[in-house]
C-alpha cells in the first residue's frame, strides 16, 4: 500500500480551531450541569422519589460532562498534540534518517 502523508497547515489550524471550540462548549456544558445540579439539590420543592430520580440523573450528566472537562480531557489532549505536531513537523522530516534515506530511491 502506498500512502502519502501530507499535512496542510491551514487544515491543521482549522482542525485545532474546531477542537478548541468544542472544548469551550463542553466546558460550558459542564458548568451548566453543575449549576443545574445545585439548583435542584438546594431547592426544597423536590421531595421523595422525584428528588432521588432527578439527583441521580443530574449526577450522571455531571459525571459525563466532567469526563470532557479539564486538562486531561480528550479535547485538551488533542489540542496539545496538535500544538506539538505543529512545533515539531518541520524538523520531523529533516531529522528522521529513514525518511531522508527514502528520498534516495
Amino acid at each position: 500500500m502506498n500512502t502519502l502523508f501530507k499535512c496542510s497547515g491551514s487544515k491543521m489550524d482549522s482542525i485545532k480551531t474546531n477542537i478548541e471550540n468544542a472544548k469551550k462548549y463542553m466546558d460550558q456544558a459542564y458548568l451548566q450541569a453543575l449549576a443545574l445540579q445545585h439548583l435542584i439539590t438546594d431547592k426544597e420543592d423536590w421531595t421523595g422519589k422525584t428528588e432521588l430520580v432527578a439527583e441521580a440523573f443530574l449526577d450522571l450528566v455531571v459525571q459525563y460532562q466532567k469526563a470532557f472537562n479539564g486538562s486531561e480531557s480528550p479535547t485538551a489532549k488533542a489540542i496539545s498534540a496538535l500544538e506539538e505536531l505543529d512545533t515539531n513537523l518541520d524538523s520531523f522530516f529533516t531529522k528522521w534518517e529513514d525518511y531522508v534515506n527514502l528520498k534516495e530511491f
